[in-house]
């Protein structure tokens, strides 16, 4: 059928339902039995509605999941990212720590180096200035410090400090040990804790030389009551006959 014949049905029927509702019991009946065939009851659309209802509540439940899933993975996702950049925080700071120690102990040990390199230059400056006699007009703490130099390097000692220096040491051979009864003498001495070293230098030596130190030596172990003392004579002329001297005396020749 047309469509302007169909609307034109439609309204035909607009116009008249209404009368036959009002006029035809039977027609009413038919009507409202049509009608509750084809429309929804109360129940159903309370059924309706609570289905709705229930979906919508479902639906913002599983938004709500889907919104504390979100924020639980990326609290999660924060606390690892934090956690990373601590791990690369602490393991930077430990790298720098350690790069500094590196290098302030690579500087301590430079600085030490460089004071044991001059310690050694002036060992071997005053060594030779005193073998040459030099020091022969200086007295003190200066001439100390040669000696201990001289000491250092002739012994490969470095723990010889100028205030473990004794020097002229009087000595009185009251009993004649050595020469006439009550001659006085002198020598040099360095003490290191318990140990003793008795020393003489010599720019030159003759074996009379070796000889009187061994004697003034032996004068200072029997009146210092000494105990296993080290006797070191020191000199530049390293002859065989003195080399051979003092090892006969036991002493160190250096």
């Amino acid at each position: 059928m047309p469509a302007p014949l169909i609307k034109e049905e439609e309204r035909h029927i607009l116009n008249v339902l209404p009368i036959l509702l009002k006029r035809n019991d039977r027609f009413r009946r038919e009507v409202s039995i049509i009608l509750s065939e084809t429309l929804a009851t109360k129940d159903e659309l309370s059924r309706v509605l609570e289905e709705i209802r229930q979906n919508r509540e479902e639906t913002s439940q599983q938004f709500r999941e889907m919104r504390e899933e979100t924020n639980r993975r990326f609290e999660e996702m924060r606390e690892e990212t934090s956690q990373q950049f601590r791990e690369m925080r602490e393991e930077t700071n430990r790298r720098f720590e350690e790069m500094r120690e590196e290098t302030n102990r690579r500087f301590e040990e430079m600085h030490k180096e460089f004071i044991s390199l001059g310690e050694r230059v002036d060992d071997r400056a005053n060594r030779m200035e005193l073998m040459v006699g030099r020091f022969t007009t200086r007295a003190g703490r200066n001439l100390e410090n040669a000696i201990a130099g001289t000491l250092r390097i002739s012994l490969g000692r470095r723990d010889i400090k100028p205030e473990d220096i004794i020097l002229r040491k009087r000595l009185i051979d009251q009993e004649g040990m050595i020469g006439p009864k009550g001659r006085k003498y002198e020598l040099d001495l360095c003490v290191i804790d318990s140990e003793n070293l008795l020393f003489e230098v010599k720019s030159y030596a003759e074996p009379e030389d070796v000889e009187r130190f061994n004697d003034k030596a032996e004068l200072a172990i029997a009146k210092l009551k000494l105990v296993n003392p080290t006797k070191i004579f020191i000199t530049l002329d390293k002859d065989p006959e003195i080399a051979k001297l003092c090892d006969r005396r036991k002493i160190l020749l250096a």
